[in-house]
Protein backbone atom coordinates (compact mmCIF):
# COMPACT_ATOMS: atom_id res chain seq x y z
CA UNK A 1 0.00 0.00 0.00
CA UNK A 2 1.67 3.41 -0.97
CA UNK A 3 2.77 5.31 2.17
CA UNK A 4 0.16 7.88 3.67
CA UNK A 5 2.80 10.56 3.64
CA UNK A 6 2.40 10.47 0.21
CA UNK A 7 -1.23 10.63 -0.55
CA UNK A 8 -2.33 13.77 1.73
CA UNK A 9 -4.98 15.32 -0.87
CA UNK A 10 -8.12 17.32 -0.49
CA UNK A 11 -10.74 14.28 -2.04
CA UNK A 12 -14.44 14.85 -2.29
CA UNK A 13 -15.93 11.29 -2.45
CA UNK A 14 -19.29 11.40 -4.10
CA UNK A 15 -22.22 9.19 -4.07
CA UNK A 16 -25.83 9.24 -5.46
CA UNK A 17 -28.75 7.74 -3.09
CA UNK A 18 -32.23 7.15 -4.74
CA UNK A 19 -34.12 5.08 -2.13
CA UNK A 20 -31.32 2.75 -0.87
CA UNK A 21 -30.57 5.09 2.08
CA UNK A 22 -29.20 1.31 4.02
CA UNK A 23 -26.90 0.60 1.20
CA UNK A 24 -25.44 4.12 1.44
CA UNK A 25 -24.97 4.10 4.78
CA UNK A 26 -22.82 1.26 4.46
CA UNK A 27 -21.23 2.94 2.08
CA UNK A 28 -20.70 6.27 4.11
CA UNK A 29 -19.60 3.55 7.22
CA UNK A 30 -16.79 2.50 4.86
CA UNK A 31 -15.45 5.51 3.51
CA UNK A 32 -14.99 7.11 7.18
CA UNK A 33 -12.85 3.93 7.83
CA UNK A 34 -10.42 5.19 4.83
CA UNK A 35 -7.07 5.79 5.49
CA UNK A 36 -5.56 8.43 5.42
CA UNK A 37 -8.50 9.91 6.73
CA UNK A 38 -9.84 12.92 5.85
CA UNK A 39 -11.94 12.63 2.75
CA UNK A 40 -15.49 14.71 2.07
CA UNK A 41 -18.36 12.76 1.50
CA UNK A 42 -20.83 14.10 -0.57
CA UNK A 43 -24.14 12.24 -0.58
CA UNK A 44 -26.76 13.93 -3.14
CA UNK A 45 -30.09 12.44 -3.18
CA UNK A 46 -31.86 12.06 -6.31
CA UNK A 47 -35.44 12.51 -4.87
CA UNK A 48 -36.07 9.72 -3.00
CA UNK A 49 -39.26 9.04 -1.62
CA UNK A 50 -38.57 6.93 1.08
CA UNK A 51 -36.88 9.12 3.54
CA UNK A 52 -33.78 8.89 2.81
CA UNK A 53 -32.49 11.97 3.45
CA UNK A 54 -33.86 11.59 7.23
CA UNK A 55 -32.63 8.22 7.90
CA UNK A 56 -29.32 8.69 6.95
CA UNK A 57 -29.30 12.17 8.60
CA UNK A 58 -30.70 10.87 11.99
CA UNK A 59 -28.00 7.74 11.84
CA UNK A 60 -24.95 10.03 11.27
CA UNK A 61 -26.34 12.10 14.48
CA UNK A 62 -26.56 8.46 16.32
CA UNK A 63 -30.26 8.35 16.29
CA UNK A 64 -30.96 5.71 14.39
CA UNK A 65 -28.93 2.44 14.68
CA UNK A 66 -28.75 0.34 11.15
CA UNK A 67 -27.77 -3.13 11.54
CA UNK A 68 -24.71 -4.42 9.68
CA UNK A 69 -24.75 -6.94 6.91
CA UNK A 70 -22.97 -9.78 8.89
CA UNK A 71 -21.96 -10.99 4.97
CA UNK A 72 -20.03 -7.94 3.49
CA UNK A 73 -16.62 -8.54 2.37
CA UNK A 74 -15.20 -5.55 4.55
CA UNK A 75 -15.06 -5.46 8.16
CA UNK A 76 -14.80 -2.41 10.17
CA UNK A 77 -13.80 -2.84 13.35
CA UNK A 78 -13.86 -0.05 15.27
CA UNK A 79 -16.96 1.63 12.80
CA UNK A 80 -17.68 5.56 13.33
CA UNK A 81 -20.03 8.00 12.73
CA UNK A 82 -19.07 11.10 10.96
CA UNK A 83 -18.12 13.88 12.66
CA UNK A 84 -21.18 16.08 11.92
CA UNK A 85 -23.82 15.92 9.02
CA UNK A 86 -25.29 19.04 7.30
CA UNK A 87 -28.29 18.97 4.53
CA UNK A 88 -27.91 21.32 1.78
CA UNK A 89 -30.15 22.11 -1.06
CA UNK A 90 -28.73 22.28 -4.35
CA UNK A 91 -28.14 26.23 -4.90
CA UNK A 92 -25.98 25.96 -1.77
CA UNK A 93 -24.24 23.01 -2.90
CA UNK A 94 -23.31 24.43 -6.37
CA UNK A 95 -21.91 27.29 -4.62
CA UNK A 96 -20.07 25.37 -2.66
CA UNK A 97 -21.21 26.19 0.62
CA UNK A 98 -18.76 24.52 3.06
CA UNK A 99 -21.19 22.53 5.32
CA UNK A 100 -19.11 24.51 8.24
CA UNK A 101 -16.56 21.63 7.16
CA UNK A 102 -18.94 18.76 8.07
CA UNK A 103 -17.14 15.11 7.01
CA UNK A 104 -20.57 14.24 5.76
CA UNK A 105 -22.95 16.48 3.39
CA UNK A 106 -26.20 15.35 2.39
CA UNK A 107 -27.84 17.75 -0.77
CA UNK A 108 -31.17 17.77 -1.55
CA UNK A 109 -30.78 17.46 -5.45
CA UNK A 110 -34.84 18.11 -5.69
CA UNK A 111 -35.16 15.72 -8.25
CA UNK A 112 -33.97 12.45 -10.16
CA UNK A 113 -31.68 13.52 -12.22
CA UNK A 114 -29.92 10.45 -13.30
CA UNK A 115 -26.25 8.63 -12.42
CA UNK A 116 -24.90 11.96 -14.16
CA UNK A 117 -27.32 14.29 -13.02
CA UNK A 118 -27.09 13.49 -9.06
CA UNK A 119 -23.04 13.20 -9.61
CA UNK A 120 -22.23 16.39 -11.16
CA UNK A 121 -24.13 18.37 -8.58
CA UNK A 122 -21.03 16.92 -6.15
CA UNK A 123 -18.81 17.03 -8.50
CA UNK A 124 -19.53 21.19 -8.85
CA UNK A 125 -19.11 21.46 -5.22
CA UNK A 126 -15.87 20.12 -4.95
CA UNK A 127 -14.61 22.30 -8.02
CA UNK A 128 -15.92 25.63 -6.04
CA UNK A 129 -14.33 24.38 -2.71
CA UNK A 130 -10.75 23.42 -4.78
CA UNK A 131 -10.39 20.15 -4.30
CA UNK A 132 -7.52 17.98 -6.46
CA UNK A 133 -9.50 14.92 -6.99
CA UNK A 134 -13.40 13.59 -6.86
CA UNK A 135 -14.19 9.95 -6.62
CA UNK A 136 -17.72 8.88 -7.81
CA UNK A 137 -18.75 5.62 -5.78
CA UNK A 138 -21.52 3.89 -6.55
CA UNK A 139 -23.52 4.12 -3.04
CA UNK A 140 -24.46 0.12 -3.19
CA UNK A 141 -20.74 -0.33 -2.50
CA UNK A 142 -18.54 -1.12 -0.06
CA UNK A 143 -14.74 -0.29 0.15
CA UNK A 144 -11.65 -1.78 2.02
CA UNK A 145 -9.71 1.11 4.07
CA UNK A 146 -7.01 1.26 1.29
CA UNK A 147 -8.99 1.62 -1.96
CA UNK A 148 -8.50 5.35 -2.37
CA UNK A 149 -5.30 5.42 -1.53
CA UNK A 150 -3.85 3.34 -4.41
CA UNK A 151 -6.13 5.80 -6.67
CA UNK A 152 -4.81 8.67 -5.81
CA UNK A 153 -0.73 6.84 -5.59
CA UNK A 154 -2.27 6.08 -9.44
CA UNK A 155 -3.13 9.59 -10.69
CA UNK A 156 0.06 11.23 -9.01
CA UNK A 157 2.04 8.63 -10.26
CA UNK A 158 1.28 10.31 -14.50
CA UNK A 159 -0.07 13.99 -14.54
CA UNK A 160 -1.47 13.32 -17.72
CA UNK A 161 -4.22 10.67 -16.21
CA UNK A 162 -7.80 12.67 -15.80
CA UNK A 163 -9.52 9.35 -14.87
CA UNK A 164 -8.59 5.96 -12.94
CA UNK A 165 -10.95 2.97 -11.96
CA UNK A 166 -10.67 0.48 -9.69
CA UNK A 167 -10.98 -3.49 -9.53
CA UNK A 168 -15.04 -4.26 -9.32
CA UNK A 169 -15.52 -6.92 -7.18
CA UNK A 170 -19.35 -8.76 -6.78
CA UNK A 171 -20.59 -8.06 -2.87
CA UNK A 172 -22.23 -11.33 -2.32
CA UNK A 173 -19.46 -13.10 -4.11
CA UNK A 174 -16.64 -11.55 -3.22
CA UNK A 175 -14.32 -14.52 -4.90
CA UNK A 176 -15.68 -13.48 -8.23
CA UNK A 177 -15.31 -10.37 -10.59
CA UNK A 178 -17.84 -8.44 -11.93
CA UNK A 179 -14.70 -6.51 -14.26
CA UNK A 180 -11.58 -5.36 -13.84
CA UNK A 181 -12.48 -2.74 -16.30
CA UNK A 182 -15.14 -2.29 -19.51
CA UNK A 183 -14.84 -2.02 -22.91
CA UNK A 184 -17.26 -0.82 -25.64
CA UNK A 185 -16.65 -1.50 -28.89
CA UNK A 186 -16.58 1.89 -31.15
CA UNK A 187 -18.10 0.01 -34.27
CA UNK A 188 -21.98 -1.37 -32.27
CA UNK A 189 -21.21 0.50 -29.45
CA UNK A 190 -21.95 -2.62 -27.55
CA UNK A 191 -20.25 -2.36 -24.22
CA UNK A 192 -18.90 -5.51 -21.46
CA UNK A 193 -16.91 -5.66 -18.31
CA UNK A 194 -13.51 -7.36 -18.88
CA UNK A 195 -12.88 -10.24 -16.75
CA UNK A 196 -16.36 -10.51 -15.39
CA UNK A 197 -17.21 -13.96 -13.63
CA UNK A 198 -13.08 -14.45 -13.24
CA UNK A 199 -11.43 -14.67 -9.96
CA UNK A 200 -11.04 -11.76 -8.13
CA UNK A 201 -7.95 -13.16 -6.79
CA UNK A 202 -5.90 -12.80 -9.74
CA UNK A 203 -6.49 -9.80 -12.16
CA UNK A 204 -3.41 -10.47 -13.54
CA UNK A 205 -4.50 -13.68 -15.27
CA UNK A 206 -8.12 -12.22 -16.05
CA UNK A 207 -6.33 -9.59 -18.19
CA UNK A 208 -4.49 -12.02 -20.12
CA UNK A 209 -7.63 -14.46 -20.09
CA UNK A 210 -9.83 -11.38 -21.28
CA UNK A 211 -8.26 -8.67 -23.04
CA UNK A 212 -9.63 -6.01 -24.83
CA UNK A 213 -10.94 -6.96 -28.41
CA UNK A 214 -9.94 -5.26 -31.49
CA UNK A 215 -11.80 -2.19 -31.92
CA UNK A 216 -12.78 -1.80 -28.37
CA UNK A 217 -11.71 1.43 -25.74
CA UNK A 218 -11.11 0.83 -22.48
CA UNK A 219 -12.34 2.32 -19.93
CA UNK A 220 -13.24 2.70 -16.12
CA UNK A 221 -16.43 1.15 -14.62
CA UNK A 222 -18.62 3.92 -13.55
CA UNK A 223 -19.30 2.54 -10.21
CA UNK A 224 -15.49 3.50 -8.94
CA UNK A 225 -14.10 6.24 -10.79
CA UNK A 226 -11.02 9.15 -9.18
CA UNK A 227 -11.46 12.10 -11.67
CA UNK A 228 -8.66 14.85 -11.22
CA UNK A 229 -9.71 18.59 -10.96
CA UNK A 230 -7.08 19.03 -14.06
CA UNK A 231 -9.93 16.57 -16.35
CA UNK A 232 -12.67 18.61 -14.95
CA UNK A 233 -11.41 21.90 -16.05
CA UNK A 234 -10.59 20.99 -19.64
CA UNK A 235 -13.17 18.57 -20.29
CA UNK A 236 -16.45 19.16 -18.19
CA UNK A 237 -19.13 17.76 -16.04
CA UNK A 238 -20.76 14.31 -17.29
CA UNK A 239 -23.18 14.85 -19.94
CA UNK A 240 -26.45 14.13 -18.19
CA UNK A 241 -28.44 13.59 -21.21
CA UNK A 242 -27.91 9.79 -20.92
CA UNK A 243 -29.49 9.60 -17.30
CA UNK A 244 -28.16 6.30 -16.83
CA UNK A 245 -25.11 3.92 -18.63
CA UNK A 246 -22.79 5.38 -20.99
CA UNK A 247 -21.88 8.47 -19.28
CA UNK A 248 -18.49 7.54 -18.70
CA UNK A 249 -17.53 5.95 -21.66
CA UNK A 250 -18.52 9.86 -22.95
CA UNK A 251 -16.26 11.41 -20.82
CA UNK A 252 -13.34 9.15 -21.82
CA UNK A 253 -14.17 9.79 -25.52
CA UNK A 254 -14.53 13.52 -24.82
CA UNK A 255 -10.99 13.43 -23.06
CA UNK A 256 -9.30 11.09 -24.91
CA UNK A 257 -7.27 13.45 -26.84
CA UNK A 258 -5.67 14.82 -23.70
CA UNK A 259 -5.73 12.69 -21.32
CA UNK A 260 -4.74 9.17 -20.44
CA UNK A 261 -6.70 6.23 -18.31
CA UNK A 262 -4.95 4.88 -15.64
CA UNK A 263 -6.44 1.28 -13.25
CA UNK A 264 -5.21 0.78 -10.02
CA UNK A 265 -5.66 -2.79 -9.96
CA UNK A 266 -5.21 -2.77 -5.97
CA UNK A 267 -8.19 -0.52 -5.38
CA UNK A 268 -10.67 -2.80 -5.03
CA UNK A 269 -14.49 -1.67 -4.55
CA UNK A 270 -17.47 -4.73 -3.90
CA UNK A 271 -20.18 -3.52 -5.49
CA UNK A 272 -23.81 -4.84 -4.95
CA UNK A 273 -24.52 -4.39 -8.66
CA UNK A 274 -27.29 -2.34 -10.01
CA UNK A 275 -29.35 -2.14 -6.34
CA UNK A 276 -30.77 1.24 -7.53
CA UNK A 277 -31.90 -0.18 -10.67
CA UNK A 278 -33.21 -3.21 -9.72
CA UNK A 279 -31.05 -5.42 -11.39
CA UNK A 280 -29.14 -7.84 -10.43
CA UNK A 281 -25.70 -9.73 -11.14
CA UNK A 282 -27.54 -12.22 -13.21
CA UNK A 283 -29.74 -9.34 -15.61
CA UNK A 284 -30.63 -6.29 -16.02
CA UNK A 285 -34.33 -5.52 -15.18
CA UNK A 286 -36.57 -4.11 -18.10
CA UNK A 287 -36.21 -0.83 -17.15
CA UNK A 288 -32.13 -0.39 -16.99
CA UNK A 289 -32.57 -2.45 -20.44
CA UNK A 290 -34.61 0.66 -21.83
CA UNK A 291 -32.07 3.03 -20.53
CA UNK A 292 -29.08 0.86 -21.96
CA UNK A 293 -30.62 0.76 -25.36
CA UNK A 294 -31.38 4.63 -25.35
CA UNK A 295 -28.20 5.83 -24.38
CA UNK A 296 -26.60 3.16 -26.66
CA UNK A 297 -27.87 5.05 -29.50
CA UNK A 298 -27.00 8.39 -27.96
CA UNK A 299 -23.89 7.62 -27.86
CA UNK A 300 -23.36 6.60 -31.26
CA UNK A 301 -25.14 9.36 -32.73
CA UNK A 302 -22.63 11.40 -31.13
CA UNK A 303 -19.47 10.04 -31.54
CA UNK A 304 -19.62 8.12 -34.96
CA UNK A 305 -23.10 8.45 -36.43
CA UNK A 306 -22.02 6.56 -39.68
CA UNK A 307 -22.02 3.54 -37.27
CA UNK A 308 -26.20 4.34 -36.86
CA UNK A 309 -27.22 1.40 -38.71
CA UNK A 310 -24.96 -1.11 -37.62
CA UNK A 311 -26.01 0.03 -33.69
CA UNK A 312 -29.48 -0.19 -34.81
CA UNK A 313 -29.54 -2.86 -35.78
CA UNK A 314 -27.52 -4.72 -33.44
CA UNK A 315 -30.04 -4.01 -30.94
CA UNK A 316 -33.00 -5.13 -33.20
CA UNK A 317 -31.17 -8.18 -33.43
CA UNK A 318 -30.71 -8.66 -29.60
CA UNK A 319 -34.70 -7.65 -29.42
CA UNK A 320 -35.41 -10.60 -31.77
CA UNK A 321 -32.96 -12.82 -30.24
CA UNK A 322 -34.49 -11.86 -26.91
CA UNK A 323 -37.89 -12.70 -28.16
CA UNK A 324 -36.79 -16.00 -29.09
CA UNK A 325 -35.55 -17.05 -25.72
CA UNK A 326 -38.80 -15.46 -24.38
CA UNK A 327 -37.47 -12.35 -22.44
CA UNK A 328 -40.09 -10.11 -24.03
CA UNK A 329 -39.02 -7.33 -21.76
CA UNK A 330 -35.44 -7.05 -23.99
CA UNK A 331 -37.15 -6.90 -27.23
CA UNK A 332 -39.94 -4.52 -25.78
CA UNK A 333 -36.80 -2.27 -24.32
CA UNK A 334 -35.04 -2.14 -27.34
CA UNK A 335 -38.19 -1.17 -29.40
CA UNK A 336 -39.23 1.72 -26.63
CA UNK A 337 -35.43 2.71 -27.20
CA UNK A 338 -35.90 2.60 -30.65
CA UNK A 339 -38.64 4.22 -30.95
CA UNK A 340 -37.98 7.23 -28.81
CA UNK A 341 -40.37 6.12 -25.92
CA UNK A 342 -37.87 5.41 -23.16
CA UNK A 343 -39.44 7.44 -19.76
CA UNK A 344 -36.95 9.90 -18.60
CA UNK A 345 -37.83 12.27 -15.34
CA UNK A 346 -38.95 15.68 -16.55
CA UNK A 347 -36.32 17.19 -13.87
CA UNK A 348 -33.55 15.41 -15.60
CA UNK A 349 -33.81 16.66 -18.95
CA UNK A 350 -34.10 20.19 -17.84
CA UNK A 351 -30.35 21.95 -17.92
CA UNK A 352 -29.40 23.93 -14.32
Amino acid sequence: MPKPDDLVAKVAIILVNWNGWQDSVACIESCLALEPSGARIILCDNGSSDGSVEAVVAWAQGQRPVARDPASPVKIPSPRLPNAVVVLDRTAAERGDDGAGAELLVVRTGGNLGFAGGNNVGLRWAMARGFDYMWLLNNDTVVPPDALAHLVAKCRDDARVGLCGSTMVEYYRPTVLQGYAAAIDRRSFRGRHLGAGRAAADVVAAEAADPPRGGEMIYPIGASILVTAAFLAQVGLMEEAYFLYYEEADWVLRGEADFTLAFARNSIVYHKIGAAAGSTPQGLSARSVGYLYRSRLRIARRFAPAAMPRVVWGMIDEGLRGLARGRTARARAALRALTGRVAIPVEARQKP
